[in-house]
């Protein structure tokens, strides 16, 4: 009789969502890895250096690193650094085409002959280098990365704005890893779900997300935080691991901490997961229960812990960060005050949820000073991001014990690491006075840089299809839900490249460089 109920099961799980072949399903996420691949390198050469978000910063730690060199704390920019940001350069970021002088774009330094502008161009090189670097204290992993990455540019021979673009395009190797990655979460988290297994890799590999067209740390919090949170979410729905696979876990959640401290959420998920694996267990084998969820929490904290106790022993705090904010501007509220914030307000909710999540989708590069993005596109991001997994959350709880109970758990806990990555922003939205500073700033004092919370990506991609499954539940739907999300994607890149057709003209960028 069990095992007549187990080929019932079976035939309705395949009804639902047909399971293609493995070789075949294989060659299709190889497909998307490639075509991920392109599109990011596509979009990194296209655009000039140095974005809006901090670009400059990014790459002066990058050559410090690479050079074996781990600030101490705020120091200035270095001088072969500021020389490169000068040579190649764009203001079309900043400054609106009309603005330049006579209208016109001027050429970008490094064509020009330098004998004419070696005294211009050694002023600003000096002024430059007198500019503190306000991400020095950022935790090391991604610039020990990209350092590495850099070396191995240099002994290619790469050198100047060659070697600029070769940093950048890590992020091409970074974005088919990620694409993989998702295919691994679905099939290791909803096997019998195909629409998952290949939806989840197809809408990540066409992500519109400008931070992986940039030298920057976040480009690697969605690949570290989730791989983290794949270890953990294998643990917490019951996989039966060994103490090394608990110790890998631990150390990928360190790992995407000292990525990003944006993704701080995965130690509370970390916490959460190691409870369950104690509690879970029987009376008999509580204890090496415990033991293997100590060594994860170990894992985890061990590298957290060393990291600490160098910026308390160089900085004065825990984190490095205090004295980001105080250079900024930024102080901490009167405890009185922070329930006079509009993020308590209907209104100020919206504006946070829609600012954060459209940003979360396309990223923060602007173009003459005005936000690359579609006004019908970040419509669709909000709304979606809200009514799609909300369906998903609404059909877990209303189905209650005819769901999968471990389906069940890797949902919440993707649920909750998306709701805590934006408590996160929230609350530094609320906790500081932003004092003079343009974003976030006294007059709209919201931090929405959805890329902070990439660390959710996956999970939230998840729910993001699942609720699609939901709201068009059934086989008949199947050939409907990868029309919508085929169609989505194709327009989502075409958008894309439609809104970034000057960037792809510019002067500045990689196909120009000579």
């Amino acid at each position: 009789m069990a095992g007549g109920e187990g080929c019932v099961a079976v035939r309705r799980s395949a009804a639902v969502s047909p399971v293609l072949p493995g070789r075949h399903e294989a060659r299709i996420v190889v497909l998307l890895c490639a075509l991920a691949a392109l599109r990011v390198f596509l979009f990194s050469a296209a655009f000039p250096f140095f974005n809006n978000v901090d670009e400059q910063a990014h790459f002066d730690l990058v050559r410090k690193y690479a050079r074996g060199h781990l600030p101490a704390g705020f120091e200035p920019l270095d001088s072969d650094a500021v020389r490169d940001m000068i040579l190649y350069g764009s203001q079309e970021y900043l400054v609106p085409a009309g603005r330049f002088p006579g209208g016109a774009i001027p050429p970008p330094v490094w064509s020009l002959p330098f004998d004419r502008i070696r005294t211009a161009f050694e002023s600003r090189v000096s002024q430059g280098t007198k500019d503190a670097n306000l991400e020095s204290t950022q935790p090391p992993l991604y610039y020990a990365v990209a350092g590495l990455w850099h070396r191995l540019g240099w002994s290619l021979g790469l050198r100047g704005g060659q070697i600029l673009y070769w940093i950048r395009f890590m992020n091409v190797m970074v974005c088919a890893l990620l694409v993989w990655l998702a295919h691994l979460f679905a099939r290791a988290l909803f096997p019998a779900d195909g629409f998952l297994r290949l939806g989840m890799p197809l809408l990540v590999a066409f992500l519109p997300q400008d931070a992986f067209y940039s030298v920057n740390n976040d480009v690697l919090v969605p690949l570290a935080g989730g791989a983290a949170l794949l270890a953990l979410l294998v643990l917490a729905r019951g996989g039966a691991k060994g103490h090394a696979f608990h110790a890998v876990a631990g150390l990928l959640v360190a790992a995407a901490v000292l990525v990003k401290l944006s993704s701080v959420p995965i130690v509370l998920i970390a916490v959460v997961t190691a409870l369950m694996i104690t509690c879970r267990a029987g009376a008999g084998e509580r204890r090496p229960a415990a033991g293997r969820s100590a060594v994860l929490l170990l894992a985890a904290g061990a590298p957290l812990a060393v990291w600490g106790a160098r910026n308390l022993l160089t900085l004065g705090d825990v984190t490095g960060s205090a004295g980001k904010a105080k250079l900024l501007g930024w102080s901490l509220k009167p405890l009185g005050t922070l329930l006079d914030h509009p993020l308590f307000t209907p209104g100020g909710i919206a504006t946070f949820w829609q600012e954060t999540m459209t940003s979360f989708w396309r990223g923060e590069f602007t173009w003459g000073l005005e936000r690359i993005a579609s006004q019908g596109w970040d419509l669709l991001y909000g709304i979606s991001s809200f009514v799609l997994p909300a369906a998903a959350v609404t059909a877990l709880v209303f189905r209650g014990r005819s769901a999968r109970s471990d389906e069940r758990v890797v949902h919440w806990l993707g649920l909750a690491t998306l709701l805590l990555s934006l408590l996160f922003l929230a609350g530094l939205s609320v906790v500081f006075d932003f004092g003079g500073c343009f974003y976030p700033s006294r007059a709209h004092p919201f931090l929405t840089s959805g890329r902070l919370a990439l660390a959710a990506l996956l999970p939230f991609v998840a729910l993001y299809l699942s609720g699609l499954e939901v709201l068009l539940p059934g086989r008949r739907s199947a050939a409907l839900r990868w029309a919508l999300l085929i169609a989505m994607v194709t327009w989502m890149t075409a958008s894309e490249a439609a809104l970034s057709r000057s960037a792809f003209q510019s002067a500045y960028n990689w196909f120009h460089l000579s």
